[in-house]
C-alpha cells in the first residue's frame, strides 16, 4: 500500500487522537477504538496531513493503491462510505475532525486547531 511511504512509527497528532503504526492502535481520548486495516490506513493518512484537504481520487490513490481513472465511477463513493464509519468510531466529540470540504474532498483538523468559521461577510 502507498500509504507506508515516508513511514511513521507515531503520527503527529493532538493528545485526542493518537495513531501508533508500530502497536497499530489508535486511541480516543486514552482509549483504543477498533479499526478495520482500511479504516486504520485512511485516518493515519489524513492525521500525518492536518489540514490538507484530500480528493476522493486521491486517497483511492495513495491509501487504496488504485488507479481512480481505472476504477468505475462509483469507485469516490467508496471513501465516502470509509469516511462516514471513521466519524462513527471517532464518536460524537471527534467526529467533526474529519471536515467534509463540499465538492472537493476531506481534511483532518486537530482538536487543538480553530475551526475557520465562514460569516457571510467572508463569502
Amino acid at each position: 500500500m502507498a500509504a507506508h511511504a515516508g513511514f511513521v512509527e507515531r503520527t503527529p497528532v493532538d493528545s485526542a487522537v493518537d495513531v501508533d503504526r508500530l502497536a497499530w492502535q489508535v486511541l480516543v481520548d486514552g482509549q483504543p477504538i477498533d479499526l478495520t486495516y482500511l479504516e486504520f490506513e485512511v485516518l493515519d493518512y489524513l492525521v500525518r496531513h492536518p489540514g490538507r484537504v484530500h480528493s476522493r481520487e486521491q486517497l483511492l490513490r495513495e491509501v487504496w493503491g488504485q488507479d481512480p481513472g481505472s476504477m468505475s465511477a462509483s469507485a469516490p463513493r467508496t471513501v465516502d462510505v470509509m469516511i462516514t464509519r471513521l466519524r462513527r468510531k471517532l464518536g460524537r466529540r471527534h467526529r467533526d475532525s474529519i471536515e467534509t470540504v463540499r465538492r472537493v474532498g476531506y481534511r483532518y483538523r486537530p482538536a487543538d486547531e480553530p475551526r475557520r468559521s465562514h460569516s457571510p461577510s467572508m463569502l
